[in-house]
C-alpha cells in the first residue's frame, strides 16, 4: 500500500512539474516505456529525483550561473571557439528567438558558443549553451538547430542541471571534500547522464519553444530518425549515448506535435 501511494505521489508531482512548463501543453512520456527495462529505468529516475528534493543539499540559480562561468573558462582553454561568421550569427539569432518563448523564466542570461570540433554534441551549464560545429553540420536546417537549442534551454528551466549539481554537492556533504571540489562537480554535471524521462521532456519543451518562435517542428522528428541510423557511432557524445534511443525520441516528438499542435508530421 505504501509503495502504491509513493508511486502515485511521484506521478502526481511529475505531472505538476510538466504542466508548469507551459500553459495548456501536455507532456505524455509513455512513449518511452515500451519495455520493462525502460519502465523500470524511468521509475528509478523519478524516485532518485524525489529523494534529492527531500534530502539533497540546496542549490541556487546563482550557484548554477557561477559554475557556468567557471566551465566557460575551462572550456576556453581546451577547445577552439568560433568567434565570428554566419554559423555563429545563426545560432545566436535562433537563441534570441527561443528565449522570448520561455514560460516563466528562472532568470538565466542565456548565451551560446560555437565549438570547433567534429563531435556531435550540445550541452549547457548555468545558462551557457555550447554547440559544436559537428552538430551544426549534422543539422539540415534552422528548424532542427532550434529544437536542439530549445532542448538545452529546457535543461536549465526544468531544473535538470540543478539536480545534477545537487547530486554532486550532496555527495560532498556526506562523503567529504574528496568527493567534491568545483572541478569535480563540473565534471560530474557534464558526464553524469540525465534520466531518460528528463531527456525526452527536454525534447518536447524544445519543440514548444521552437514552435512558438515560428520554426517547423516536424523536422525534429526527422532529426532523430537520422540520428537513429548513427546510434552506435563513436562520434556521438554524452548528449546521445545515455539518452533514450533516438527512434523513441522521434516517436515521442511526433506524438507531442500531433496531440498539442494538431500537426501531422510526414513519415
Amino acid at each position: 500500500m505504501k509503495i502504491t501511494c509513493t508511486i502515485f505521489l511521484l506521478s502526481s508531482l511529475l505531472n505538476l512539474a510538466f504542466s508548469q512548463t507551459k500553459k495548456e501543453i501536455k507532456y505524455d512520456l509513455s512513449c518511452l516505456e515500451t519495455d520493462a527495462i525502460s519502465t523500470s529505468t524511468s521509475l528509478f529516475g523519478d524516485v532518485e529525483k524525489d529523494l534529492l528534493n527531500m534530502f539533497g543539499t540546496e542549490v541556487t540559480i546563482a550557484e548554477e550561473i557561477e559554475l557556468g562561468e567557471t566551465l566557460l573558462k575551462e572550456i576556453t582553454n581546451t577547445f577552439t571557439f568560433i568567434e565570428k561568421g554566419e554559423k555563429l550569427k545563426k545560432i545566436e539569432y535562433i537563441l534570441s528567438k527561443l528565449k522570448k518563448e520561455i514560460f516563466s523564466p528562472k532568470g538565466f542570461d542565456y548565451k551560446i558558443y560555437l565549438i570547433d570540433t567534429t563531435m556531435l554534441n550540445a550541452f549547457t551549464l548555468g545558462g551557457k549553451i555550447y554547440f559544436t560545429t559537428g552538430m551544426y553540420n549534422f543539422c539540415t536546417n534552422d528548424n532542427e538547430i532550434a529544437c536542439i537549442i530549445g532542448h538545452e534551454i529546457a535543461h536549465n528551466e526544468l531544473g535538470h542541471i540543478n539536480d545534477q549539481i545537487k547530486r554532486s554537492k550532496t555527495a560532498t556533504t556526506f562523503l567529504g571534500d574528496d568527493a567534491g571540489g568545483v572541478t569535480a562537480m563540473i565534471g560530474n554535471v557534464l558526464t553524469t547522464p540525465f534520466n531518460q524521462k528528463n531527456e525526452a521532456h527536454c525534447d518536447l519543451v524544445g519543440i514548444d519553444l521552437a514552435y512558438g518562435a515560428g520554426y517547423a517542428v516536424c523536422d525534429n522528428v526527422k532529426l532523430w530518425e537520422r540520428m537513429s541510423l548513427d546510434e552506435d557511432s563513436d562520434n556521438i557524445m554524452g548528449i546521445f549515448s545515455s539518452h533514450p534511443y533516438s527512434i523513441k525520441r522521434s516517436d515521442c516528438s511526433k506524438r507531442h506535435i500531433e496531440s498539442n499542435y494538431n500537426l501531422k508530421c510526414p513519415k
